[in-house]
């Protein structure tokens, strides 16, 4: 993936604490955006294959708050009444087997009476906290938590993020979760069938729902083939005029540019 990038007339790197600054560390693919603390619009996007983009000039000399992603991540939603105390590591082994070093770390869904624990992996938490000290990590799952449910006021909304050999996938209907899961996925055909069992295992047909996709590995062709399954569908960048037209993508970033209001 190359470099790029994009800023709004508006933005000024030097305005203090003027901004949210959020940031993605994925497969091949290290980006960060600014949103207004005064509007919520995006106002400037960089990334790169490496963490360059994390070096630029134009990230915000003084943010008023910051955010990141990292990926792969572990995690797990686990209801309240079955956590005890000193057992998070435990519930994550069961789901994956084995754990990276790294933070171990939880936040709750009081909504849904339940907590995400995850672990992100240490070396790549550490590019973000050594240059910003007080950044706070954002667990995918719960990105996709909050996203699939502001999605899902009209009728039941199936989010998808698509990053390097997985498919981060999020089901809810007017309030209620009705799935959350992340599946390996490395070819687009495993994309596809990974989206029509989520939407299968809500008792959801694709005509049923809207789907929402994004992801910074999501292809042209898997694009193409979830059109062919899901007649309801759109890009989950699309609420953003602004990049619309931009030559970036914005269904790429989507994990990036929804920080903002899983943060704030």
């Amino acid at each position: 993936m190359k470099s790029g990038g994009w800023s709004s007339p508006r933005y000024q790197s030097a305005r203090e604490r003027a901004w949210h600054l959020s940031i993605l560390m994925a497969h091949e693919a290290i980006a960060w955006c600014t949103h207004a603390m005064d509007t919520g619009e995006p106002t400037a996007l960089q990334w790169s294959a490496d963490a360059s983009a994390l070096d630029s000039e134009a990230l915000p000399q003084a943010p008023a708050s910051v955010s990141f992603v990292t990926l792969p991540e572990w995690s797990t939603l686990v209801p309240e009444a079955a956590l005890e105390p000193g057992t998070e590591a435990a519930h994550l082994r069961l789901v994956h087997g084995g754990l990276p070093t790294g933070a171990l770390r939880n936040e709750p869904f009081d909504s849904l009476g339940a907590v995400c624990i995850y672990v992100h992996d240490d070396e790549r938490e550490r590019m973000v906290l050594d240059r910003f000290p007080g950044a706070q990590p954002v667990p995918m799952q719960a990105l996709m938590l909050r996203g699939a449910l502001a999605l899902a006021g009209e009728g039941p909304a199936l989010l998808l993020h698509r990053s390097h050999d997985r498919l981060d996938a999020a089901v809810a209907d007017q309030g209620r979760v009705l799935l959350t899961n992340t599946y390996p996925a490395k070819s687009s055909q495993d994309a596809l069938y990974y989206a029509l069992l989520a939407a299968e295992g809500c008792g959801l047909r694709p005509g049923d729902l809207m789907l929402h996709h994004g992801g910074t590995h999501l292809t042209a062709h898997e694009r193409d083939l979830l059109k062919r399954y899901f007649p309801r569908e759109r890009d989950a960048a699309a609420r953003w005029p602004a990049l619309q037209g931009a030559g970036l993508d914005p269904f790429r970033w989507s994990a990036l540019l929804e920080q903002f209001a899983c943060a704030s």
